[in-house]
């Protein structure tokens, strides 16, 4: 650990970027990771190597692999139920030796003493039956986020995981960051007084997508299935629908059938940092209003909005998520249709520094203080904050102190590994700890889904007075896949 001036000096530098311009401090922070991220990754854990076997090989399962292999592990037994390119061709492409199944369950079956872990990159209707089944067969798991699809099954893995005592992690590297520590740190030195309200937005899904929501009223007409993929396995406990090209391989996402919208893709990495930062669990009440939405496909734009009774220091905090933000072109003129009500407030110590939507970072926090405001210019924040008005720091600097532990090479991937090898429960996203995180990312779908105001019983596990928005806690589920 370095000295407190070292520390002082580093995120004192953050406060001051944002003068110059408000991409400043994530350019030099990108920078000085990409300096060192061969060194780091390429850490000498090849002695005593974790066997591991993968189930999903697609997008998220193809990075995986790279960060495994750059980690010096083995990769010992690979499942897709695609055997074509895109899952497969992964496969063959970063372990050509590995062992390869189809099904899951009878991959389980198989690998008793050949793999040491699992890494499971599937879609999210499939998290829980394949992460319970992990567990069942006694192996420590690190899982996609969001944790579960539902509610409920994010309390059923959630409570079996403790049964059974393994590591686990989810996916949302952003808790291996140092941003997200530091953030927590100058909030609790005071740095912007008392904070009442935070704001979070994504581009997704209007951009950085592969293709943005349909607004689908019914489910879209059938496709062929291909040769390649097992349509049936695909579904695992999903109700059977036909196949669709909309959806596989890629935007699943976008149906809430199989997956979580923006949400449970960008809000499990975004909505941690202020759960951690400020001490939140559930909140008492949940609102939301959509463009372009319907009960079968995600929005185009939302507005989801958390009410929290009390933050660790008592104080009531609100909680605004924004997806679909789009910036202006260079002459200042919005994409046709956009709806601007759904772009989020932007504080006055950021406007009176000259700057608009077109200098916002596509996605990005703004924590409002009494005293100034912290803005959060990357999704992951694996660097820094910014500390707005600049002047504040000279009132904050000497009463900041470094009490958070930061995770080693601020690698995520490498914290559960480390797990692993250790036998070490309690890795930065261990199941337990994440699980009121992906309860009020789901809890904004079904409000999402439901069109209806969440009155949140946490203990009872149910939406006071909505039955509608009670029976996506938990609905049915196809037997015989965990």
């Amino acid at each position: 650990m370095g000295s407190r001036r070292e520390f002082l000096r580093d995120v004192g530098c953050a406060g001051l970027a944002l003068a110059a311009s408000p991409m400043a401090f994530a350019e030099a922070a990108n920078k000085a990771e990409a300096k060192n991220k061969k060194e780091r990754e390429l850490a000498p854990y090849e002695k005593d190597p974790v066997r591991l076997g993968f189930i999903g090989c697609g997008l998220m399962g193809g990075q995986n692999m790279r960060r495994a292999l750059q980690l010096g592990q083995k990769i010992t037994a690979v499942c897709d139920v695609d055997t074509g390119a895109y899952g497969f061709g992964n496969a063959k492409k970063y372990a050509p030796d590995a062992e390869t199944f189809v099904d899951y369950r009878e991959m389980l079956d198989k690998i008793k003493g050949k793999v040491d872990a699992l890494v499971i990159s599937t879609p999210d209707h499939s998290h829980f039956s394949i992460a319970m089944s992990s567990l069942n067969h006694g192996f420590p798991i690190y899982l996609e986020k969001p944790m579960c699809h539902t509610i409920y099954q994010i309390r059923e893995l959630t409570k079996l995981s403790k049964q059974k005592a393994l590591t686990t992690q989810m996916g949302n590297m952003v808790h291996s960051g140092d941003g997200i520590r530091i953030t927590k740190e100058w909030i609790a030195a005071g740095a912007i007084g008392k904070v009442k309200e935070v704001v979070l937005w994504t581009c997704r899904p209007l951009s950085g997508c592969n293709e943005r929501p349909g607004g689908f009223k019914q489910w879209p007409p059938a496709d062929p299935i291909p040769e390649t993929l097992d349509w049936d396995k695909w579904q695992n406990t999903a109700t059977p629908a036909t196949f669709t090209k909309r959806v596989v391989p890629l935007n699943w996402r976008r149906f809430f059938k199989y997956g979580s919208g923006s949400l449970g893709d960008i809000g499990c990495h975004m909505i941690d940092i202020p759960m951690y930062a400020l001490g939140l669990g559930y909140p008492s009440r949940v609102t939301s209003r959509q463009r372009g939405g319907t009960h079968i496909s995600v929005p185009l734009q939302d507005e989801v909005v958390y009410y929290f009774d009390s933050d660790n220091q008592g104080e009531k905090v609100k909680l605004t998520w924004y997806s679909g933000f789009l910036k202006p072109d260079k002459n200042g003129n919005w994409e046709p249709g956009y709806d601007k009500s759904f772009l989020p407030p932007l504080p006055e110590e950021f406007t009176k520094l000259g700057r608009g939507y077109k200098d916002l970072s596509m996605d990005g926090i703004f924590f409002m203080g009494s005293e100034g405001v912290i803005y959060s210019p990357t999704m992951h924040l694996m660097g820094k904050p910014v500390l707005l008005p600049k002047s504040r720091w000279d009132d904050i600097k000497d009463s900041i102190r470094q009490t958070e532990p930061r995770i080693k090479y601020t690698n995520h991937f490498l914290n559960f590994i480390e797990g692993v090898r250790s036998d070490i429960k309690n890795t930065t996203s261990n199941f337990s700890d994440m699980q009121p995180l992906t309860e009020v990312v789901q809890l904004g779908n079904l409000a999402l889904q439901s069109g209806e105001d969440i009155y949140w019983d946490w203990e009872k596990m149910e939406c006071k007075g909505s039955k509608r928005a009670n029976d996506f806690i938990n609905p049915p589920m196809r037997s015989g896949w965990y």
